[in-house]
């Protein structure tokens, strides 16, 4: 790929700024989401399961209602952190480049994956 055609991948600042906006409230409905999971399923509902447990198989079941809601928590703990990486990489200058390549990542990549770190050739090779 020449230079030029290189450069014109490249997002503009306006671009840019949208693309933080959109990760930043991202990253707060996230974090309100993390909050209401843990209010809601974790708060009394979790505590009720504890208290009523009398037998094995109450136990088990809020064992693995306790280990699925985590799951999903942790799942959305990764994407804020994801989000943060590539907030820091937009104010760095460094956004929108394949750390492994240097290549700029497609804009159709990130516009559905906003957080990619990796071009989409790069990733291929990664997950084989």
């Amino acid at each position: 790929m020449s230079a030029k055609k290189q450069e014109r991948n490249r997002l503009t600042d306006i671009g840019l700024e949208t693309i933080k906006n959109d990760l930043l409230e991202r990253k707060k409905k996230l974090w309100d989401e993390i909050d209401d999971d843990i209010d809601e399923d974790v708060g009394e509902e979790h505590q009720e399961l504890i208290q009523t447990a009398k037998d094995g198989g109450d136990r088990g079941f809020a064992e693995l209602r306790d280990s699925t809601i985590f799951a999903l928590i942790k799942l959305k703990v990764k994407e804020v952190e994801k989000i943060e990486e590539a907030i820091q990489r937009i104010e760095k200058g460094k956004y929108g480049r394949c750390q492994d390549c240097s290549r700029w990542i497609s804009p159709a990549r990130l516009q559905v994956q906003p957080f990619a770190v990796r071009c989409r050739s790069c990733q291929e090779k990664l997950e084989k």
